[in-house]
């Protein structure tokens, strides 16, 4: 009876994580179809903000007397294999190489990893789980980078991203984004009358760190989603394994409990005709 309540508790817990699972790649592959949707319509236009921007020959602002910086994007939501730990990695190797300073950081779970190899990000922002919790998490980074950045408190400044390469493959990179760079354009636009070169060149920086954050973001979703899509699908195969291994030991054991029980009502029957 022990050994049967055993099984019968292993093999709730198998369906119930079955279920879980279950539920989590449908969500997975619909914020992955997301992220890829919206990747081309970022690039295009970053291109063009870039197009636009370098019309305009501006200075743009440099902070020389700050310390290098590196944001690590990770992913709050497991099960999606070893993302974290990668991304955790190459942080660690490029902040050694770049000598950051001050490094801040893209979800939660990834700053244990950082800690084990000694670093201890200055900021964490919750990771968004979808497209659609962009906008307020790239609102606030780029708020606060670039106040951090006209205040001289950070020289330069990189991201360490996945790349997407196929589903259930990504390569973490590491991205340079300030002090910014843009390559002129072969048109240049006449200066505003109505705003300053100094005010047009912070514009032009805060729109381009948004749009240059949003489409790292976006194939950092769909590498962690990508990811997760492959976790999910090897996780549903070993749950089925064990759930029909399960089932049948549990079935073995109670056909051997009736053949038992028949094996006593045979024996009482026989030692009661005895008599």
């Amino acid at each position: 009876m022990k050994r049967e309540a055993t099984l019968r508790r292993q093999l709730h817990t198998f369906q119930t994580l079955a279920e879980a699972v279950g539920a989590l790649r449908p969500l997975a592959a619909h914020h992955f179809r997301m992220a890829r949707a919206q990747l081309p319509l970022a690039r295009e236009y970053r291109a063009g903000v870039e197009q636009a921007v370098g019309g305009l020959k501006l200075a743009f602002p440099t902070s020389p007397t700050g310390v290098p910086g590196l944001l690590v994007v990770a992913a709050d939501l497991g099960l999606c294999g070893g993302y974290n730990s990668r991304l955790a990695e190459a942080a660690r190797t490029h902040g050694e190489r770049l000598g950051a300073r001050r490094v801040h950081c893209v979800g939660h779970r990834v700053v244990t990893l950082l800690a084990r190899a000694g670093v201890v990000p200055a900021r964490v922002y919750p990771a968004p789980t979808g497209v659609r919790g962009l906008p307020g998490l790239l609102l606030r980074l780029v708020e606060e980078l670039l106040d951090e950045y006209l205040a001289g408190e950070l020289s330069t400044y990189h991201v360490v991203s996945a790349r997407f390469g196929g589903v259930g493959t990504f390569t973490p990179v590491c991205t340079p984004l300030l002090p910014v760079r843009v390559a002129p354009a072969g048109d240049a636009v006449p200066p505003s009358p109505y705003d300053s070169a100094e005010h047009l060149a912070v514009v032009a920086v805060r729109e381009l760190l948004y749009i240059l954050l949003h489409e790292l973001l976006l194939d950092a979703l769909a590498s962690e989603h990508g990811a997760r899509l492959v976790a999910t699908e090897s996780a549903s195969e070993w749950l089925e394994e064990r759930l029909g291994t399960t089932r049948r030991l549990l079935g073995s054991l109670r056909r051997e409990a009736s053949t038992q029980e028949v094996l006593a009502i045979a024996s009482g029957a026989r030692l009661r005709s005895g008599e």
